[in-house]
């Protein structure tokens, strides 16, 4: 599934067709009529954890879209022959799962498998920025509230990191690491960890996931993270490396920084992974 940045990511890759009129298609659902769009243009694009908006100008509709586990984003330039009404005259072949399609005459934007597709009004789009907790990535997240509903809980912090509805954005990958980094064992209620040690993971987020939407990849190992910032620092592509994590999917195997086995279980929908021996366990 799609982590926070990721969807940032494709937000930014929508922000390129601002301002261009469209040819809107796909199949017409209850929730989803893509000829309410068909000659529209987009005025905006952004995410909201893990949950893409495309905003349409003109109207008080707004795309809105969960890819879920095998859901995809693609933004693609091309050329097209435009018609007397300004729009692309011929579509490309229907790709398998679509859910819906702009083309403009430079630029083709696809949207396949998602689990949510759907249009929201002003009213329908409150109340999804609502009910999501604060993103890391996003200009408006209020850290205080961010903390404040980790410290309230007595679930475990494993568990509210994945709750959409607690902290937006971070998934199973960022889960492991975070906590890893910030010497946190997962099973820790979040009523008895520190504030100040839940504020430093907030804080540790908001730079991983920056320089994750940055690089294009969840980067988390020290080493390739100095490495990424002095490149998107430079406005330099960070490149593909292998990738290494400190406990993600390394059950078994050696921890990096005290060389205990790394633990792994189920923790809510998604396998968590830890070190026992320097992720102390709080409460």
């Amino acid at each position: 599934m799609a982590e926070g940045h990721a969807v940032h990511g494709m937000a930014g890759r929508v922000r390129q067709l601002v301002g261009q009129r469209g040819r809107s298609s796909g199949p017409a659902t209850d929730a989803f009529d893509p000829e309410l769009l068909d000659g529209l243009a987009v005025s905006g694009a952004e995410a909201h954890g893990k949950h893409l908006l495309v905003h349409v100008a003109d109207t008080a509709w707004s795309g809105h879209f969960h890819l879920g586990m095998h859901g995809r984003v693609s933004v693609r330039r091309h050329r097209r022959a435009l018609g007397p009404d300004g729009l692309p005259r011929t579509d490309p072949p229907v790709r398998e799962g679509l859910a819906w399609r702009w083309l403009t005459s430079a630029y083709l934007l696809e949207v396949t498998r998602p689990t949510i597709c759907e249009l929201l009004d002003p009213d329908g789009l409150t109340a999804l920025h609502a009910r999501l907790g604060p993103d890391p990535l996003r200009d408006d997240a209020d850290p205080a509230a961010a903390v404040a509903r980790l410290h309230r809980s007595r679930r475990a912090l494993g568990l509210l990191l994945l709750d959409q509805s607690v902290v937006s954005g971070i998934g199973n990958v960022y889960r492991a690491e975070l906590l890893w980094r910030a010497r946190i064992d997962p099973h820790s209620p979040g009523n008895a960890v520190p504030v100040e040690a839940l504020r430093t993971l907030w804080q540790d987020a908001i730079e991983l996931m920056t320089v994750g939407l940055g690089a294009g990849w969840i980067v988390t190992h020290p080493e390739q993270l100095v490495a990424a910032r002095d490149l998107l620092v430079r406005d330099e592509p960070v490149p593909r490396w292998p990738k290494r994590y400190a406990v993600y999917l390394r059950r078994g195997r050696p921890c990096p920084r005290c060389g205990a086995a790394v633990l792994a279980e189920r923790m809510g929908l998604q396998t968590a992974y830890w070190c026992p021996g320097c992720q102390v366990l709080h409460g």
